[in-house]
């Protein structure tokens, strides 16, 4: 077996738990195709997206083939998320064929001894809940509870792992602050609190919804967990914009979802994981006034011992964060879930160190007593990455345009051959 190792180039060998989940991770939006009945559809036709995802994967048709793929990989655990929009395409009105296929979906997953990961929400709404206000509206938390209920109806005999809702603080900005997705919103403050106090509270109610249907259901939700430090460590002010953008995107949302017990937010009520999807570092600099002093700003200087370790996304590879972020996140006393970790690369060596050593920094975290239920890799197969379209490949296989046919990459028989023999 290829030899891993910490970023710090220390060499580890770590037999990882006997049950812990190994797998990948998609959205639905990005490798089904077609959905035709969301937001983002919507807004891509009107041109008001850089991108059009359209047919994407065809993942809605070929599921059984990319499980095939993941099985043969050795993954135990797939991560997958159920298309709203599809379910309800319009207020009100289910689509039976819809939930049959998803429940068809799942059970593929069984058949081949894969465990799902499911996701309720991942980005999308349906356009007519969109139109209606989105997760700005009066009654967003009871239409998003209702969806959830039929969900669970045709689909909780066969899902013991559910995410509520994946990066909450990621879609408030976009959405709502950077004014890059749906709905396209650019500095409403207002608008991103009672947002992000909606998403929360619409947690807190599929969390109790599906504990209500099996108290054994393991519930959480996933986390865009960025590693977030000054600029100048020496700089007060960068300091405390680090610290400010720290408490305002990896903790402002979990104090939303705690309950007051003796004193206390607390967590446990309303979470049985954390799902922590991590990829890199933000350093920021503190300048002007206003948000900019108060936040900083992403500083565009090199902070990276090795020049030049950047993502095709321009993201840093910053594989020590990961283990900080185990650290930090291991304080709130739950288990931990990698639930997405990639690269953006068309070198796949570069996804190959990748790997060792982001699973380096996972296996020395679980060796200083952070319990860590599994490692889901972004993604299975290249797909449509949102505003940044399809140039970005995160894919352990690639996705032939035209064919659809997947390909192996070497980075993913590395990943299999450590799904396989469970250590690194």
């Amino acid at each position: 077996m290829e030899e891993l190792t910490t970023a710090s180039g220390q060499r580890t060998n770590y037999r990882f738990p006997e049950h812990f989940l190994w797998g990948a991770a998609t959205a639905a939006h990005q490798v089904e195709g077609e959905n035709r009945w969301n937001d983002w559809w919507e807004y891509e036709q009107a041109g008001r997206l850089p991108h059009r995802s359209g047919a994407c994967c065809s993942h809605y048709e070929l599921y059984e083939q990319d499980f095939d793929l993941a099985r043969d990989l050795g993954h135990n655990c797939h991560r997958i998320s159920v298309e709203w929009s599809r379910i309800e395409p319009t207020e009100g009105q289910w689509d039976e064929r819809a939930l049959g296929h998803y429940k068809q979906v799942v059970q593929a997953l069984r058949r081949r001894a894969i465990e799902p990961v499911l996701t309720l929400h991942h980005f999308t709404n349906p356009a007519w809940f969109t139109r209606r206000g989105g997760w700005l509206s009066r009654d967003c938390i009871q239409l998003f509870l209702r969806f959830v209920e039929r969900v669970l109806d045709e689909l909780s005999g066969d899902v013991r792992y559910w995410i509520t809702i994946n990066e909450p603080t990621v879609y408030v900005m976009q959405g709502y602050i950077n004014g890059k997705w749906p709905p396209l919103e650019q500095r409403a403050l207002l608008s991103a609190v009672r947002a992000a106090r909606n998403l929360a509270g619409a947690h807190v109610a599929a969390y109790k919804a599906i504990k209500s249907r099996d108290p054994d259901f393991q519930v959480g939700l996933a986390h865009s967990a960025l590693v977030i430090e000054p600029c100048d460590p020496q700089r007060r002010r960068d300091r405390l914009a680090a610290w400010t953008r720290n408490l305002a995107l990896n903790r402002l949302f979990f104090w939303l979802i705690g309950e007051r017990r003796r004193g206390r937010r607390s967590l446990n009520r309303n979470l049985d994981f954390i799902g922590l999807n991590y990829y890199t570092r933000c350093c920021v600099r503190s300048s002007g006034m206003g948000m900019g002093a108060l936040v900083g700003r992403a500083c565009k200087l090199p902070h990276h011992d090795r020049q030049g370790c950047f993502s095709s996304t321009n993201w840093e590879v910053y594989p020590t964060g990961l283990g900080a972020t185990l650290s930090e996140f291991a304080q709130f006393g739950l288990p931990l879930f990698i639930t997405e970790n990639g690269i953006a690369t068309d070198d796949d060596e570069l996804r190959c160190e990748f790997l060792k050593q982001h699973l380096g920094e996972l296996a020395g975290a679980m060796e200083d007593g952070v319990k860590i239920i599994g490692y889901l890799h972004w993604s299975l197969m290249d797909n449509f990455e949102w505003d940044m379209g399809y140039s970005p490949k995160f894919g352990l296989a690639a996705t032939l345009p035209g064919t659809k046919q997947r390909i192996p990459r070497r980075s993913a028989e590395l990943m299999a051959q450590i799904c396989r023999e469970n250590r690194y």
